[in-house]
């Protein structure tokens, strides 16, 4: 394997750690402090969510790359034949797909947070029911 293929493997790699992670602190935070949360706006709440989520997701990537990598070495970096065109077509798909579902996830995660900041209004006691005629 070329030195270029090797490190878009490793890039691959770190980039899939680092987007779990990210999904991961996200939904962590949003539960472990729902009322702090809940006290801001929803766009403040949101933003200050995401900032603090990449900060715990980049410093959990950079303690935890070289044990995966050191883990992973013998099956992801022994293919030979791979060109390097070939290894940044796969790392920037794999990167790719994992944006996409982190996106996903961080989507679900807030719809369900807004979901219990705001509870449905029951049909008893909505505004606009007409009282039935006596």
């Amino acid at each position: 394997m070329s030195q270029d293929a090797g490190f878009y493997r490793t890039g691959l790699i770190e980039s899939i750690m680092l987007l779990l992670l990210l999904l991961l602190a996200f939904g962590a935070l949003t539960v472990m402090m729902r009322e702090r949360w809940l006290a801001l706006g929803a766009t403040e709440s949101l933003l200050a969510r995401l900032a603090a989520s990449a900060v715990v997701a980049s410093v959990a990537v950079g303690g935890l790359s070289g044990v995966v990598l050191n883990l992973l070495q013998g099956s992801a970096f022994s293919d030979t034949t791979l060109s390097a065109a070939a290894s940044r077509n796969q790392a920037l798909l794999g990167i790719a797909l994992a944006l996409a579902l982190t996106i996903v996830g961080i989507i679900r995660i807030e719809m369900y947070h807004r979901h219990l900041a705001s509870p449905p209004v029951q049909e008893e006691d909505a505004e606009w029911r007409v009282e039935p005629r006596r």
